[in-house]
């Protein structure tokens, strides 16, 4: 599986989490040395530190996770509105143009669409009207 720098990342930061979790006790004894005061007294709450950074490297990894997730999800329905547009191109192209007569009006799941004389469908999508050459092609888009 491919990760992203975002999601090792946050991997790093648990595992620096983690590691400061497992070293708590000589941290908390250097610390004391060094400030000259007992750190018994709680004001540095270091498993809880911890704990956060755990948990924060966790929430960085999923958000990298995520964001590689939809930028493929992006990519697949850019690719699929690319292949839809030259195949509704070289139909185009293979017609002449002419005034096309409506045939019939109708709603495909809720969403309204134009049946013309030659077959082709236009209908309302999410990313607004588009013409498919036959009324199968936009069930199988809709769907």
């Amino acid at each position: 599986m491919i990760f992203d720098r975002l999601t090792w990342v946050g991997f790093m930061i648990v595992a620096l989490g983690w590691a400061l979790l497992f070293s708590t006790p000589q941290l908390a004894e250097l610390l004391a040395s060094f400030t000259g005061r007992s750190m018994n007294a709680g004001y540095l709450n270091l498993p809880t530190i911890a704990f956060c950074t755990i948990l924060t490297g966790f929430g960085v990894a999923i958000l990298g996770a995520l964001q590689t997730g939809f930028g493929a999800l992006n990519k697949f329905f850019e690719s699929v509105l690319e292949r839809t547009s030259k195949s509704g191109a070289n139909s185009r192209a293979n017609r002449p143009q002419q005034p096309r007569k409506i045939i019939e009006r109708g709603w495909l799941k809720d969403r309204a669409y134009v049946l013309f004389m030659d077959g082709s469908v236009e209908i309302e999508t999410m990313l607004g009207r588009r013409l498919f050459p036959l009324l199968q092609d936009a069930q199988e888009f809709i769907a």
